[in-house]
């Protein structure tokens, strides 16, 4: 009997050999149809509000004199502007624009520095780059900044939020990229948000 069980397990294991050995891996098949194709992720735009427009006059680095108009209305999500009130005597009113086009440094950054909300005038902070091609291989690069300015005509519309003013800045050659005096004369107009600040109250502890 025991020699009739080891022949039968001799027999069983030989043919799970055999299976093994049959049932190899086939070949990778071709590959199949490609799939629908995925919706378009979020696209990165600019938001058209508001301007910094006006005219920039100078002399390049090469003594070549430069007049050159510029209009910037665009801003990168977020808000139109802003307006902070740091004392009861010292509101700055601050807005960025730019030209449509997120790769370019065309921008203008304004701060006005004012007394009060109905300020006529403030002290203007600007940081200001021009750009434009002049060939395939040369492009002009203008930027200055100053913050001692006079910013003038500031109106302030505290129910619609808009902002706006002049100014004329004359920038020293040491205050822009080319070495020259240069001269910036525009306007500016945004929607600006106030910004609120809660406050803490604390209770008093009265003491006998």
């Amino acid at each position: 009997m025991k020699t009739i069980k080891t022949q039968i397990l001799a027999i069983t294991l030989l043919l799970v050999a055999v299976l093994f050995t049959e049932c190899k891996k086939g070949e990778t098949g071709p590959a199949g149809a490609a799939g629908p194709q995925g919706s378009q992720g979020p696209v990165l735009t600019l938001i058209n509000s508001g301007n910094v427009t006006g005219t920039l006059t100078g002399t390049r680095r090469d003594g070549t004199a430069f007049t050159e108009p510029f209009s910037y209305a665009y801003y990168l999500q977020g808000s139109s502007g802003t307006l902070d009130s740091l004392t009861s005597s010292l509101y700055v009113f601050s807005m960025q624009r730019s030209i449509n086009d997120i790769f370019s440094n065309n921008s203008a950054s304004i701060n006005v520095n004012a007394a009060s909300k109905t300020a006529s005038t403030g002290t203007l902070n600007l940081s200001f780059t021009f750009e434009k091609s002049l060939s395939s291989t040369k492009l002009f690069s203008f930027s200055g900044n100053t913050s001692t300015a006079t910013a003038t005509s500031l109106s302030y519309n505290a129910t619609t939020g808009l902002f706006s003013g002049n100014f004329n800045v004359t920038l020293t050659g040491t205050q822009n990229n080319t070495g020259n005096t240069a001269t910036i004369i525009g306007n500016f107009q945004a929607n600006l948000i106030q910004k609120i600040y809660r406050k803490t109250l604390q209770s008093q502890i009265k003491t006998d």
